[in-house]
């Protein structure tokens, strides 16, 4: 089977990118040895989300109006309003502060009153910061209607076989990785290793009397997503979807960790911000790894020094926010011959950072 560009990984970024290029008239054939949303597309929270960085929020916004287009009545025609939470009114200034910086997310102080008359599951004491963002769709439905789009339009796909990059480019082919995670392993010796690594997560899928009107975060996850420096490694996060209710999760370096270590852990945690967790009804454990770039930045654009041969990764737990304009700005690279569209921030000379 020969096409013009070929595509390692079926998750939402490369699902998309294929939707483009088909559309354009290239042929493409998308591989991944285990099938359609099987990394983070499809086992992470579907919650399209604002990414509170200014390089990627261009990306977030053509992001929504593509899912509205793409999933109809499936995704939510207004944000849902992610609530932040914290113990006192210094750290909830704190985040007030830091999402001040983007006004379309209207973030509001909730003093504790307030913010369980907003949220009802809510303990006692905690303070709130409400965010006019949150989109929940089901992300392995979102990826699949994507890959649904790309087959429509002319792609083709290769599920459940092993992939050897060498093959490919020996092919002539146009290659391009999007296998989330595991990018930097596809792309052993030709990008530095820790230019993308997994980020580990854990979420138990719960069953709830009376689920939460909003996204549930807690507010020290924003050090985290936003400079790099967890310091904690397993914040609290009740996430609704169509798809389920998740309690969650945790940012963890190195080997995957154990979800029937975590999950307790997790459950335990999240009382201390909703009582009611400690009646739910567990339903599963999901572990996936989130691919972390080095700067928590997507990479998009040509691998430096390798001819005919692309990288988009790095979203984090950003792929339902990003990965479909992540897409369209891929396949428009790659029919151009040059990622001189994709802005410094985002692009693959950055590589050379983390090294």
């Amino acid at each position: 089977m020969s096409s013009d560009v070929a595509i390692i990984g079926a998750g939402i970024v490369g699902c998309s990118t294929a939707y483009f290029l088909a559309r354009e008239g290239v042929d493409v054939t998308v591989y991944d040895p285990s099938g359609i949303a099987a990394g983070a597309s499809g086992r992470n929270n579907g919650l399209v989300e604002h990414t509170y960085d200014a390089a990627s929020a261009p990306l977030f916004f053509e992001t929504v109006e593509l899912m509205r287009e793409w999933l109809g009545e499936a995704m939510p025609t207004e944000p849902v309003g992610a609530l932040l939470l914290a113990d006192d009114e210094a750290a909830v200034r704190e985040l007030l502060a830091h999402y001040a910086r983007f006004p379309e997310l209207e973030p509001t102080l909730l003093d504790p009153q307030a913010a369980r008359a907003e949220e009802p599951l809510l303990a006692d004491g905690l303070w709130g910061c409400l965010l006019h963002t949150g989109f929940p769709i089901s992300p392995l439905e979102a990826t699949t209607a994507v890959a649904d789009r790309a087959r429509d339009a002319g792609a083709e796909f290769v599920l459940g076989e092993p992939v050897d990059l060498d093959q490919l480019r020996v092919s002539g082919r146009e290659v391009m990785i999007a296998a989330g995670a595991r990018s930097a392993d596809v792309l052993a010796g030709l990008i530095p290793a820790r230019a993308v690594q997994p980020l580990w997560g854990v979420i138990v899928l719960v069953e709830l009397p009376l689920g939460p009107r909003h996204p549930l975060i807690e507010g020290t996850v924003t050090r985290g997503l936003t400079t790099g420096k967890i310091t904690n490694e397993a914040p609290f996060t009740l996430l609704p979807s169509p798809s389920w209710l998740a309690v969650g999760s945790t940012l963890i370096d190195g080997p995957e960790p154990s979800g029937e270590d975590w999950g307790p852990r997790l459950l335990s945690h999240g009382t201390r911000f909703v009582p009611s967790i400690a009646e739910a009804r567990v339903r599963s454990t999901l572990v996936c790894a989130r691919p972390k770039s080095f700067d928590n930045r997507p990479i998009l654009g040509s691998v430096p020094g390798q001819a005919s041969l692309w990288l988009a990764s790095g979203h984090g737990g950003r792929g339902m926010s990003l990965g479909a304009a992540s897409g369209r700005l891929m396949a428009e690279a790659i029919i151009a011959g040059s990622d001189a569209g994709i802005v410094p921030e985002l692009g693959t000379a950055r590589l050379s950072l983390s090294a």
